[in-house]
């Protein structure tokens, strides 16, 4: 008797329910970007959390603006090879399109936050750094879809299954 043929050896007897596992690893090769996305996001939000965290340390040492940056461009980096491994199945990346996505959402970022940040301050003068990093965070999701999708189909080659 081969092992496929051995009850129990990841095949199911007629009429059986088909295992959780099976049904699973199924659904994800019919929704590779969905399982993708899930999987960006929840990096997405370890990072936007992370950049608060090092925002709202270094904001005891610097203005908003300047803390904001240095936050941007460790997470950046991070993120970008936390994506690489987890949500792209450690594709291989293109390293010049991955070094441009990273100054380039650097670049995008620090603007755009930069500007939330005057904009909070022009709206309430008298902010408190948690104000700021909640501002930010919520900013950053904005960005996150359109970096998705750069990743998902200029940096990172993606596996055919």
């Amino acid at each position: 008797m081969d092992a496929a043929s051995t009850p129990g050896a990841g095949h199911c007897l007629p009429g059986e329910p088909e295992p959780v596992t099976e049904r699973i690893a199924a659904w994800r090769r019919r929704h590779p970007v969905l399982v993708q996305l899930v999987r960006y996001a929840i990096i997405g939000g370890g990072s936007t959390a992370l950049t608060a965290g090092l925002f709202l340390a270094l904001r005891s040492w610097f203005d908003a603006v300047p803390a904001n940056l240095v936050a941007l461009v460790i997470t950046t980096a991070v993120s970008t090879e936390a994506n690489r491994r987890f949500a792209f199945g450690g594709a291989r990346a293109h390293r010049l399109r991955e070094w441009v996505q990273d100054v380039g959402t650097v670049v995008f970022y620090a603007g755009y936050t930069s500007a939330v940040l005057v904009v909070l301050h022009l709206l309430v003068p008298s902010s408190s750094p948690l104000q700021e990093a909640i501002a930010v965070a919520v900013a950053s999701v904005a960005g996150g879809t359109a970096r998705f999708l750069v990743l998902r189909y200029w940096v990172f080659e993606r596996v055919r299954h």
